[in-house]
This record gives C-alpha cells, sequence and structure tokens, in this order.
C-alpha cells in the first residue's frame, strides 16, 4: 500500500500543471483582428465596441481539458473586474466545437461575457490560434499587448493586466 501511495505522489508531482505561459507572437503590438458575431445571449458583439478598455479575447473549446480547467479563474477574474468602472473585460470565441457544445459549456460555468462562435475558424486563423486555450490581452488603444497559451489562473489574469496598466500598453 504504501509502494501505491508514493507511486501516486510521485506522478502528482511529476504531472505538468496547468498554467499559461506568454508565448511569442507577431501579433503583439499589432491591432488586435476583429472579433464580431452574435453572442450565444444573441445580442450584437464586436471588439472594436469594446474601444477604451482593456479585454481579454479568450478562446476556448468544450472538449479542452485545459479549457475545463481554466473557466473558473476566468468566472473569478470576470466577476472582480465587474465590479470595477474601468475593469477589464472578457470576449470568448469558440475554437473548433459545435454552437450547442461551446453554449452547454458557459452555461455550465455561468461564464458572463459575450461569447461568440467562429464556425468557419477565420478568427482564430487570423490570430493564429492552434489549440485552445489561447488568452490576448487587448489594450484600450485595440492593440494586443500580450498573448498567453494554456489555462490562465486569477493571479495571472490580474498580473498581466497590471503589467499591461503600468507599461501604458
Amino acid at each position: 500500500m504504501l509502494v501505491l501511495l508514493v507511486a501516486v505522489a510521485v506522478v502528482a508531482a511529476t504531472r505538468p500543471s496547468y498554467q499559461a505561459s506568454q508565448v511569442a507572437s507577431p501579433l503583439v503590438g499589432q491591432r488586435a483582428p476583429a472579433v464580431s458575431g452574435t453572442s450565444f445571449d444573441g445580442t450584437s458583439v464586436s471588439l472594436a465596441s469594446y474601444r477604451g478598455r482593456y479585454v481579454y479575447v479568450n478562446f476556448f473549446a468544450s472538449w479542452c481539458p485545459p479549457c475545463v480547467a481554466e473557466e473558473p479563474n476566468l468566472v473569478a477574474f470576470n466577476f472582480e473586474q465587474q465590479r470595477s468602472p474601468t475593469g477589464a473585460r472578457v470576449l470568448g470565441v469558440v475554437f473548433n466545437d459545435s454552437d450547442a457544445a461551446a453554449r452547454q459549456f458557459v452555461t455550465r460555468w455561468g461564464a458572463q461575457w459575450p461569447t461568440v462562435p467562429d464556425n468557419d475558424g477565420a478568427t482564430a486563423n487570423a490570430y493564429g490560434v492552434e489549440s485552445p486555450p489561447m488568452t490576448f490581452l487587448v489594450n484600450p488603444s485595440g492593440r494586443i499587448v500580450g498573448v498567453w497559451a494554456g489555462p490562465a489562473k486569477v493571479s495571472q489574469l490580474d498580473s498581466m493586466l497590471a503589467v499591461a496598466r503600468h507599461h501604458g500598453g
């Protein structure tokens, strides 16, 4: 029994953690590609309508285990940001998933931000997304100031935003 417990502990300790990593992207410093569509709640949404505030554009899929790990963090982050008049916003983009499955995923987690389908993959292609989750921080002037791959934790989202604000990005 002790051997089994030690084996489980070793596997748990050496398993890669679910955490976002900043990645290099030619889009950093460039104007963010357009994101627009009809959100799952039926409203028309565009990234351009958020001009003047920071926005996290988050690509996700219901079938993605790291996305499942990330979603409660995004929900908590979004809740805190909504309480501030200058808070950042989140805009979800469905990556290679059915609208029905993605809608169920968003509903299950209680996500309170607009989510748009990307049925033809054009938005993901414009951002260079190959797999989810991938998150882009867009500054108030509409430029990408950071790109992260993997599931972000609340502390990472807060830190990314603080750094961007500090550097005027």
